[in-house]
């Protein structure tokens, strides 16, 4: 039987002394890795993600892991509070104006002040020229999390910047995961997934219908932040022509179908797709899913936004999942004012075309948008993964 542990992090301190916390939940399988670090509801309203991890408690009762979990649900309480009537404005931080998922630290590059705050990872790797697979691993992640006990450091006389904050809590815990599982959820979307190149076994094992391939970059991301280092590092021994050090962390961006939207009973298929996952990197018994469907896959540069030609009211002809050949009819934007005397309803449409063949992915949230704000996202150059 698992052993459980709950724990709290504080994200922010508000303006009356009450400090913002999220519940982190240890799962304690039979041994301490691999690893898994799984969160939901960085942005307050995707909330899908906690029903997933909902799903898994129940689902780890009953199949104990081999390795151990760390499950966060409800990450983010500044988000989920940040709500005006009825809607809740989750992605960005309404005291900084920057996206929740957008302030990790990228620990393998110099982005901050002092040397002590990031790794070499050259200077790294000709240390541990000689050393073995599980030195090399043990001890570059000691190495990221001094880099990260340096910032903190750093930060100490002058006071710590309220995103700083936020991102070293959750990064300083995702840190210690052999794989990183951050739970989204899209505009009005299907499910997939931001996967990191080469990751192909465990991105089919997953199982969503859709993947966009992410290049080692870094843009701020949780995923990012979790798998570009231990990318650099095994590029680091490879210019040492030492091809067997692998990357050995892997970081995923899981999007679970639209914002606003919640379904426990959808929360149990979607832990059973991170289930396999697990089962792929050792953190559960068995054998993962081979999903017998088609994944579509494409380079998250092939990614693709469409931006409304015109101000008016969505008319999506077409729902989100679906391929298109180019010319398709997508949408039309839809605008009453448009029309003249007499009026006609036709004078009201501007369409929208795909540019591309693709897959449309994503729509915009809201069915009345301006002129000039992304409309849609679509996938181009794809392939079967």
């Amino acid at each position: 039987m698992a052993h459980w542990e709950r724990n709290e992090i504080v994200l922010r301190t508000n303006a009356v002394g009450q400090a913002m916390t999220a519940p982190v939940f240890w799962c304690h399988g039979r041994n301490p890795r691999p690893l898994a670090y799984v969160q939901a509801n960085v942005h307050g309203a995707e909330l899908q993600g906690n029903a997933a991890i909902l799903a898994l408690f129940d689902l780890l009762e009953k199949e104990p892991p081999r390795g151990s979990l760390i499950l966060v649900p409800r990450v983010n309480p500044i988000a989920a509070s940040q709500q005006i009537g009825d809607y809740v404005a989750g992605v960005y931080d309404l005291a900084t104006g920057v996206n929740f998922n957008r302030g990790y630290i990228n620990l393998t590059g110099p982005s901050r002040g002092s040397s002590a705050c990031y790794v070499d990872v050259d200077a790294f790797a000709a240390v541990h020229r000689d050393a073995t697979l599980s030195e090399i691993r043990d001890g570059f992640r000691e190495a990221l999390k001094a880099a990260l006990g340096a910032v903190r450091d750093a930060a100490g006389p002058w006071g710590m910047e309220a995103r700083l904050e936020f991102a070293l809590a959750i990064q300083e815990v995702a840190i210690e995961a052999d794989v990183v599982l951050d739970l989204h959820t899209g505009d009005r979307a299907p499910r997939y997934v931001y996967a990191p190149e080469g990751a192909t076994a465990a991105t089919r094992a997953l199982g969503f219908p859709f993947v966009l391939e992410v290049p080692p970059r870094f843009a701020g991301a949780l995923d990012e932040a979790s798998w570009v280092p231990w990318n650099d590092l095994a590029e680091a021994f490879r210019r040492l022509n030492r091809t067997d050090v692998r990357r050995f962390v892997d970081g995923f961006t899981v999007e679970l179908g639209s914002m606003n939207a919640f379904s426990m009973a959808q929360g149990v298929e979607d832990a059973k797709r991170i289930a396999s996952a697990l089962r792929y990197y050792g953190v559960l018994d068995g054998e993962p899913d081979d999903p017998a469907y088609r994944i579509v896959a494409c380079s998250v540069n092939d990614y693709k936004s469409i931006y409304a030609p015109a101000s008016g009211l969505v008319d999506a002809t077409l729902s989100p999942g679906t391929p298109v050949r180019k010319g398709d009819l997508i949408a039309r934007m839809v605008d009453p004012t448009r029309c003249t005397l007499p009026p006609r309803a036709q004078d009201a449409f501007v369409e929208v075309r795909a540019p591309e063949d693709g897959v449309v992915l994503l729509f915009h949230a809201f069915s009345s948008i301006p002129k000039g704000l992304r409309l849609l996202s679509m996938m181009t150059n794809t392939r079967s993964l």
